[in-house]
């Protein structure tokens, strides 16, 4: 199906049902799921959503600070954390009908689409030059989830809503300045895959999205304009036995599925990075598959990578907080894993795509699933919810 055929019919079809169908970090079926787990009290749903909701009580107190500061992480940690808040509210109005949980999710939002200069949109080049387009992406994901979750909350006026559709379209261009710096210096090293590309094309696909913006799609699924496109990355940053990545195997056989950020084992934090990359793979593949009608999160490239490889392979480092498995070539990573729970909630994500693996199957098993930590680490919202099997 073509991108921007695709796109019309997702408007079309969000125009049929009031505008309401979420379209990034689940869908409506996904919600009703959700709802109907909370309002039969099923377990252990019910005890998660109760932990979640007194999160709710704290953003709703929240005081709106947008950011414009020059420095793209300080940016970073400030939207992701009001940007969580705004998500978390955008929730209960969506699974509980809280009025003013909706109205508190579009004020943060609106507070920030207000701001001057927009925040994300004026960085210091001479302050974390590499990091701008990945920083303003990643940042901004909670932010771009709760404005799709509060469509048809009747606080999100028109003027609003014009708003903030400015606000993201200003960020584009950073995005895509992070990828021509990228590009233009050699990936800074050679580093020619890793998580600063995938949060570059997360970003263009996100506010593809939130914007119903068929090129951006486009450009982040497959296209000249990005050379690090999603299909590009499933097929370079996603190892095979037989490849030569970055810093060589230190004499370590490569298994099928390991992330090319394994390199950063060297500082103790290859299991981390790997994870990062390929928990935002995971969001990206899902919002493209939402916006084009086509299963992207099981897409296999030609050498035979896929989604579904990394997750299974890293499972047991994190079920077992053991980084001498597979050979012993994360062993250096053995302290940064031993607080395993920010990062469990991506696997119940990767159970709800291949509820076959006996891997993902176990890890899951091992969680303590109604306190599962609501991580800014794993991305996702309230993903027990929205994404969480019944039984693993």
């Amino acid at each position: 199906m073509r991108i921007a055929h695709a796109i019309f019919h997702l408007v079309m079809a969000t125009a049929a049902f009031g505008a309401e169908a979420p379209s990034i970090e689940c869908d409506a079926t996904m919600l009703a799921r959700a709802r109907e787990r909370i309002e039969a009290r099923s377990e252990p749903f019910q005890t998660y959503w109760q932990l979640a909701k007194s999160e709710v009580a704290t953003a709703l107190t929240l005081e709106p600070k947008p950011c414009t500061s020059r420095d793209p992480l300080e940016f970073h940690g400030e939207a992701q954390s009001q940007g969580i808040a705004a998500r978390l509210l955008a929730y209960q109005w969506r699974l509980e009908d809280r009025t003013v949980a909706g109205t508190s999710a579009v004020a943060l939002l609106d507070a920030w689409a207000s701001a001057t200069p927009l925040p994300g949109t004026d960085f210091d080049p001479a302050i974390r030059l590499p990091n701008a387009g990945m920083d303003v992406a990643r940042g901004m994901l909670p932010f771009v989830a709760a404005y799709d979750l509060v469509h048809g909350h009747p606080a999100l006026t028109p003027e609003i809503d014009t708003r903030i559709h400015a606000w993201f379209r200003a960020l584009v261009p950073v995005v895509k300045e992070g990828i021509l710096r990228w590009e233009t210096n050699d990936d800074f090293g050679g580093q020619h895959f890793q998580n600063h590309h995938v949060a570059h094309t997360l970003g263009l696909a996100l506010f593809g999205a939130a914007l119903v913006d068929g090129e951006l799609i486009q450009l982040a699924l497959d296209s000249p304009g990005n050379p690090k496109d999603f299909k590009e990355l499933i097929a370079g940053l996603i190892l095979m036995p037989g490849d030569d990545p970055l810093h060589g195997p230190r004499d370590k056989p490569i298994h099928p599925g390991e992330i090319i950020d394994r390199a950063r084992t060297q500082t103790g934090s290859g299991l981390s990075y790997c994870h990062l990359s390929m928990t935002l793979m995971l969001y990206t593949a899902e919002v493209l598959t939402r916006a084009t009608g086509e299963d992207w999160v099981n897409w296999t490239a030609p050498g035979g990578e896929s989604l579904r490889l990394p997750f299974t392979f890293y499972s047991d480092f994190w079920r077992l907080r053991n980084a001498g498995l597979h050979g012993g070539f994360y062993v250096r990573d053995h302290a940064n894993i031993q607080n395993n729970a920010p990062f469990l909630a991506s696997f119940e994500v990767a159970l709800h795509h291949w509820p076959d693996v006996p891997n993902l199957k176990a890890i899951v098993r091992s969680m303590d699933r109604a306190k599962t930590p609501r991580s800014w680490l794993a991305y996702y919202g309230v993903p027990m919810l929205t994404h969480g099997v019944d039984h693993p």
